[in-house]
């Protein structure tokens, strides 16, 4: 009995699971299950996140430790002077120009106005000009993994909202900054008058520019120092450049999503060739390599905002068209409407800022009285902003993102388009851009036109070679008909009948000329011959007649 209430028991259970499990969705248990997998993932995805972590700061805590170690060492080695030359200049060019890396270096470690390291081309930097002989240079990004910005960074930017990666490589901006020696005291009119004297052709490879310095500056705030101060509010450049500084945040690199495999991927700028740069997706540990095979870009996790102009603490109160319009579509992850606005600024530029705006609008009345105007170039050196030298330059160098700068006697980056003219301002540039536009278009007129031609040449000498070969064939076919009826004649005058028809053609024909008689002649021999008929010989016309009478006598 009691095994039978057992049985009666484990049925009822067994039926009440298998009506549970048939009550509960398929999709429910997929998603349950596939929730199970993503937490095992995401668990061991955490696990390996915090050993990486852990080895990364051992790994950077030892490297700390060596350089300590190097720096100790370094300060306690006293050279000894009396050993010690100082070499002239002309040992010195002498050393460059047979290649010895060591007095590059010290070229370009050397920021001091000696004579003896002059001809590196630097000029010392801790002396005074005048404003309007100065001018700058945009070189272009890139990434550094040992010099990470610090906490003290002046930020201005919307990156406070975005969950930043712990130990991205940070991004920086590289600039070079030169005077004129050549400058003559004239001010705005020195390059920018009626009658201009100077030139602002410092990236030009022959100018006579000097350069004061390269320098590295945080990527965001370059980008925003230029937007500040350049442009009115409602100009297109200006709501470009904001939208654009919105759109790629001031953080090197924020998280903004899984993968499918459950990998977490991070945005960030990515710098490119000439001076470029867009925004990337990474899935590594310092978002240095941009990952394209996720099957999206950055735009496809919609990161954009509203029109802002102005200070994040006011309302612009900006509902213009054409101004939503730019702001809209400069949000888009290559951010192309960003670097044509900056394109600019890869030439040279002077560092005054002429008229000076402050956020879109005119410090003073119109902003070129001389107390309202700001040097540019102080600007970037008071945010942020350290000496980038030849390790630095050659970071940019090694990851192919910098224009082309000459430094310590060697050219750098790649050469821009208009490199070799002087175009330091928008207008050249666009007539630079149109003239090469018109060649392209007489180039490709005269190839039209020279085509044309060869094929009229060669269609007409064609046609002529036609008409020849048809009157050749004309007189052939001609002289064949000719020939035809000659034969036709002649089969005619031999189809005779025998002796008979013969005699009939002798005496029609008797009273012609002696040619028609020498013709019945032979026409009487052929007849008579029959089947034994041979041709006549090659002997004179008596010859032959007498030959003929003997055989029609015999026949006869």
């Amino acid at each position: 009995m009691k095994n039978l209430l057992s049985i009666v028991v484990l049925w009822f259970l067994t039926v009440a699971v298998g009506a549970g499990i048939m009550q509960t969705p398929a999709n429910d248990i997929d998603a349950m299950f596939e929730k199970d997998v993503l937490d095992i993932r995401r668990n061991k995805i955490t696990f390996d996140q915090r050993k990486l972590e852990k080895d990364r700061k051992a790994r950077i805590e030892r490297q700390n430790q060596r350089r300590e170690k190097a720096r100790a060492k370094l300060s306690n080695i006293t050279p000894d002077v009396s050993k010690m030359k100082r070499l002239s200049k002309e040992e010195l060019q002498k050393a460059e120009s047979e290649g010895h890396s060591w007095i590059r270096r010290a070229a370009w470690n050397s920021n001091s106005g000696d004579d003896t390291y002059s001809y590196a081309g630097m000029v010392d930097p801790s002396a005074e000009y005048d404003k309007w002989q100065q001018a700058y240079r945009m070189l272009g990004g890139f990434i550094d993994c040992d010099h990470n910005k610090g906490d003290n960074d002046q930020k201005s930017g919307d990156g406070e909202d975005q969950e930043e990666k712990d130990g991205a490589c940070s991004r920086w901006m590289m600039w070079a900054a030169y005077i004129d020696p050549n400058y003559q005291g004239n001010g705005y009119d020195e390059y920018h008058g009626d009658n201009p004297t100077g030139t602002l052709d410092c990236h030009h490879p022959d100018t006579e520019w000097q350069l004061i310095g390269v320098y590295r500056e945080e990527f965001y705030q370059y980008i925003e120092q230029i937007s500040k101060h350049l442009w009115a509010i409602d100009e297109y450049d200006y709501v470009v450049a904001l939208a654009g500084l919105a759109y790629m945040t001031d953080a090197d690199c924020f998280f903004v999503g899984y993968s499918n495999d459950g990998d977490s991927i991070y945005a960030g700028v990515a710098p490119k060739p000439y001076g470029k740069f867009e925004m990337a997706l990474y899935t590594d540990d310092y978002c240095i390599e941009p990952n394209e095979n996720l099957g999206h870009t950055f735009d496809y996790y919609g990161l954009t905002s509203n029109v802002q102009l102005e200070s994040q603490d006011n309302d612009d109160g900006y509902d213009d068209d054409s101004i939503n319009s730019w702001w809209e579509g400069t949000q888009e992850y290559t951010l192309e409407n960003l670097n044509g606005v900056y394109e600019n600024f890869k030439y040279c530029t002077s560092c005054v800022d002429y008229p000076t705006y402050q956020d879109g609008y005119f410090i003073g009345d119109y902003g070129t009285d001389d107390d309202d105007l700001i040097n540019q170039c102080w600007k970037f050196y008071s945010h942020d902003s350290f000496p980038c030298e030849a390790d630095c330059i050659a970071l940019g160098q090694a990851q192919g993102t910098i224009a082309s700068v000459k430094y310590g006697g060697v050219q750098w980056g790649e050469v821009l388009s208009g490199y070799y003219a002087n175009e330091g301002d928008e207008g050249s540039v666009t007539d630079s851009r149109w003239t090469r536009m018109l060649s392209n278009i007489f180039v490709s007129f005269s190839f039209v036109v020279f085509i044309a031609t060869f094929l009229a040449f060669a269609v007409a000498r064609r046609s002529r070679h036609r008409e020849r070969a048809s009157g050749r064939s004309r007189r052939l076919l001609d002289e064949d008909k000719s020939q035809r009826r000659r034969s036709r004649s002649k089969a005619q005058a031999e189809d005779g009948d025998g002796i008979f028809r013969s005699s009939k053609s002798g005496k029609s024909r008797s009273g012609k000329s002696s040619r028609s008689k020498s013709s019945s002649r032979r026409s009487k021999s052929k007849s008579r011959t029959g089947d034994t008929y041979e041709p006549p010989s090659t002997k004179s016309k008596s010859g032959r007649s007498k030959s003929s009478s003997r055989r029609r006598a015999d026949e006869f």
